[in-house]
């Protein structure tokens, strides 16, 4: 499956490479300043070192073998995964998503959005019409349908919606017919506001945050945001320089290295660090989707295209949650928060596309 003698250097996208290691080697800093230990920084660049090494195993390999023959075992291992994980997970900070192995914590759900992309990607490559037909439609919801389940079971409410996103993205670029997709958000829509007076409490609270920040408790269920908000203030146009925050670095802003390492970034580089990583993103974004034009098939272009949109809905989420335009619902910044299975199926994404890349001329 592994070809390296026909694959010549100068066929490798080294900007898709280096935007992906340069935010990671950035989350580190941000990290370093946030996290209770070195230790942190330490399980997150040995993520990236495997991350790197899994990237550059897949782009030496042809990813249509990946995605016709590899998928659906991927996919198969991967809901193994996740049921093992109700049954023996360690809970963290309320949900119940990670095994331990030899000492560090694994996430399958990071995997599980691998795996259903290639198997979205999979099923649309043998799709020939223009526009997807109702069978399409409902095979695509069945394949993305049991993740969202067990992963909801973990009590985990950001990856699920994450799915969601995965699968409207498919459906946007697979050729959904414009009166189904208005008719999906009308659904949406509707579903939300339906939903909204059942949700926990903490989920309503989360929101009332966002829709009236002058109700907003600073000492309950405001005080993420606000703090968060306040770091973001305080950092300016330089910052106050990197391990100089005090947010994040005096536990002002919990688990600042997560969910909210945005917010640490802006506190201590500014907005010169925030543009900084601006830039990396919409490199990765870039390249990513110069790379699904040129593919020669529609497995290819549809898979790449399925990590521009899982990559690029964690962004807007998270930022989002920094700045307190959305209530914050649990979803990391690629790459940039703390997590070693997150980085890892960055990296997988980062390596197929560069697999597609080598193959563009390739019939």
């Amino acid at each position: 499956m592994v070809d390296l003698n026909t694959r010549k250097l100068k066929d490798v996208d080294w900007l898709l490479l280096f935007a992906p290691i340069a935010l990671t080697a950035f989350g580190c800093l941000a990290i370093s300043s946030s996290a209770p230990d070195s230790g942190f920084v330490k399980k997150q660049v040995i993520s990236l070192g495997i991350g790197i090494a899994i990237a550059v195993a897949i782009m030496f390999t042809d990813y249509r073998k990946i995605v016709l023959n590899v998928a659906p075992f991927f996919y198969a291992a991967v809901l193994m995964l996740l049921v093992l994980v109700l049954i023996a997970g360690t809970q963290i900070n309320g949900n119940k998503a990670w095994l331990r192995v030899a000492g560090f914590s694994l996430q399958p759900s990071e995997f599980a959005k691998a795996a259903t992309i290639l198997m979205l990607a999979r099923h649309l490559a043998h799709v020939r019409q223009a526009s997807l037909s109702i069978r399409d439609i409902l095979i695509m919801a069945a394949i993305v349908l049991p993740p969202i389940i067990l992963v909801y079971a973990e009590h985990d409410t950001g990856t699920t919606l994450t799915f969601g996103a995965i699968l409207a993205t498919f459906y946007f670029l697979g050729g959904m017919r414009k009166l189904l997709l208005a008719a999906g958000a009308v659904a949406l829509v509707v579903g939300l506001v339906v939903v909204f007076p059942h949700l926990k409490r903490y989920q309503i609270e989360r929101i009332n945050v966002i829709i009236h920040p002058e109700e907003a408790d600073p000492r309950g269920f405001g005080y993420q945001t606000i703090q968060s908000v306040i770091a973001v203030g305080s950092g300016g146009v330089l910052g106050k320089g990197i391990g100089h925050g005090t947010q994040g670095k005096l536990g002002f802003l919990p688990f600042a290295w997560t969910d909210f390492i945005g917010a640490v970034v802006a506190e201590e580089t500014g907005l010169v660090g925030i543009l900084f990583m601006m830039v990396l993103y919409l490199l990765l974004i870039w390249r990513m989707i110069a790379v699904a034009k040129a593919s020669r098939d529609r497995a290819g272009s549809m898979m790449v295209m399925g990590f521009v949109g899982l990559i690029t809905f964690h962004i807007l989420c998270n930022l989002g949650m920094v700045v307190a335009i959305m209530p914050i619902m649990g979803i990391p910044l690629p790459l940039m928060s703390y997590g070693g299975t997150a980085v890892m199926a960055v990296f997988i994404g980062v390596g197929l596309a560069l697999s597609v890349r080598m193959r563009r001329f390739v019939n």
